[in-house]
């Protein structure tokens, strides 16, 4: 069995030792220089990568590039999802192509959801990206109409053995294995000629889903294409404590569209690295390491000295976390009014991007 599972929530429990296994690089400070400046490298939240020293270089040469991810529109974005329309974000601005893929056909199978609930979901989570900075023009469609992408899932197939998919993701019902092969697709769309031809292409992703570049890695090298580059992010934990935050856990996690008050609520009952008393903490402090409040504090506050200051006091125990968790709730609520705002004033746009999709790709 592989270590990692794409097809199910996981919260690595070493990240470093992970990657190594698989020949993941470590992103280092030369490359952070050359990256715009974002809170994800300067956190080492995007720690991780394969060959992003090409977008780099590309980017320097002005030559062309892409940015591709998607994901499975089983339910509204949380604060989790965030991080990947973040690194969206930075690629974006270094001037790539940015392509985006509702995973519908990965939702039928792994979550056994219809293609018309999927197509409904969507609309909220493309209002989202577009909210989070995401520009109209980017490349939007959905596995299930777009026929490029299902082709190339059945060309690309030809390459692939069952022994092959087991090494890579372990026994799997068939219908996983058909989504993995339409993301073979997806990852290598960018490269097609009515998008340019050949190009670099990095995918933003979760160290989980290291399986599908590993494969499509594999596939692009075979075929004469430019072999996809991929950085890896850190989880955020869910609230429970319970794994990384996920859809599937909805008390465990903090949707973008959520009531302020709610996911204020929510931050209140949250697990925490605290000591079971407050003479514990005042003398060893708590772990912020394995405090998912102070993951919403790192993963949303702009301001590096707050997140500074605040791990300092929570080792220290010069702070208990019923006042953090006041603080952090009061945050939260604060960047989802904020976030909620620009989403009113994108749900058109997002609504006529769905529609054209849809024509487009009957």
């Amino acid at each position: 069995m592989p270590c990692f599972d794409p097809f199910k929530p996981t919260l690595p429990q070493d990240y470093e030792r992970l990657a190594e296994n698989f020949g993941i690089e470590r992103i280092t400070e030369d490359m952070r220089k050359k990256l715009p400046d974002s809170y994800l490298f300067r956190r080492n939240i995007v720690f991780a990568h394969r060959d992003l020293g090409r977008i780099l270089s590309v980017r320097e040469q002005g030559k062309p590039f892409a940015v591709m991810t998607g994901i499975k529109p089983s339910n509204e974005f949380h604060v989790g999802s965030k991080l990947v329309a973040d690194q969206m974000k930075v690629f974006q601005d270094m001037g790539a192509d940015v392509f985006f893929a509702v995973a519908d056909i990965e939702t039928y199978h792994v979550k056994r959801q219809s293609l018309e609930r999927s197509r409904e979901v969507a609309l909220d989570n493309i209002t989202d990206l577009l909210a989070l900075g995401i520009k109209e023009d980017a490349y939007f469609y959905f596995q299930s109409s777009q026929p490029k992408v299902k082709l190339l899932g059945h060309l690309y197939a030809r390459d692939v053995t069952n022994n092959m998919l087991r090494a890579v993701y372990g026994e799997q019902q068939i219908g996983y294995y058909v989504s993995a092969l339409v993301q073979v697709g997806d990852i290598l769309l960018p490269e097609e000629p009515e998008f340019g031809g050949p190009k670099p292409v990095v995918v933003p992703v979760g160290l989980d889903q290291d399986p599908h570049i590993r494969l499509t890695r594999d596939i692009a090298g075979k075929h004469g294409l430019v072999v996809p580059s991929s950085t890896y992010n850190r989880f955020m934990r869910s609230l429970t404590g319970s794994d990384k935050m996920s859809k599937s856990e909805p008390a465990g996690m903090i949707s973008l569209s959520e009531s302020p008050e709610s996911a204020g609520k929510k931050v209140m009952r949250a697990f925490t690295g605290g000591k079971p008393t407050v003479a514990e903490q005042k003398k060893e402090g708590a772990d912020p390491q394995i405090c998912p409040v102070y993951d919403l504090l790192l993963y949303l506050e702009q301001d590096d000295n707050v997140v500074k200051r605040r791990f300092e006091e929570c080792v220290s125990g010069k702070i208990m976390c019923g006042e953090c968790k006041k603080d952090v709730a009061e945050r939260v609520k604060k960047f989802l009014e904020a976030h909620q705002e620009k989403r009113d004033k994108k749900r058109d746009v997002a609504k006529q991007i769905v529609e054209k999709v849809s024509k487009d790709c009957p």
